[in-house]
């Protein structure tokens, strides 16, 4: 009960807009998280189809196209034509959106910094690995993923 309460209370700070803007840096502070989440699965996975961007978020294709459009208008991904198959579109990251990627992790990796700064260092380890190992699960766990077991 007390690790479910705190793990409320982050995804709510990190829900309010001041808090993404310190996460996320003054060059982000207009994405969505809906947008954060898109960048990093094309610049992690990519060049990707959108129909398999849309499958690993659990959505329709048609709900993910406008904010890949989205997107696409501010530069920051663009559509490629695949190599073994022309008729096929992949979403790919630009190199304005890898920028805005490595800012937006420079200013989520000092504010993170900031905050276990008077952590012991291997409180801090610890805390990686066991905040890792557990985010690992959403997406393989059953219970956290009904629709896939």
């Amino acid at each position: 009960m007390v690790l479910q309460r705190a793990l409320a209370r982050v995804l709510r700070w990190s829900a309010r807009r001041e808090s993404r803007r310190l996460l996320y840096g003054e060059a982000a502070q207009e994405l969505s998280q809906n947008d954060v989440w898109l960048l990093d699965a094309v610049d992690s996975n990519g060049p990707v189809r959108l129909s398999d961007l849309a499958a690993s978020k659990g959505v329709d294709k048609s709900t993910i196209t406008p904010q890949v459009r989205r997107l696409e208008e501010q530069g920051l991904l663009e559509r490629r034509t695949g190599m073994a198959d022309r008729r096929v579109a992949l979403l790919a990251i630009t190199r304005r959106g890898r920028l805005l990627q490595q800012r937006r992790a420079a200013a989520g990796a000092a504010l993170v910094g900031s905050l276990l700064r008077d952590w012991r260092q291997e409180d801090q380890q610890a805390f990686a690995q066991l905040f890792t190992r557990f985010a690992e699960q959403l997406d393989t766990h059953p219970a956290a993923n009904p629709k896939s077991s």
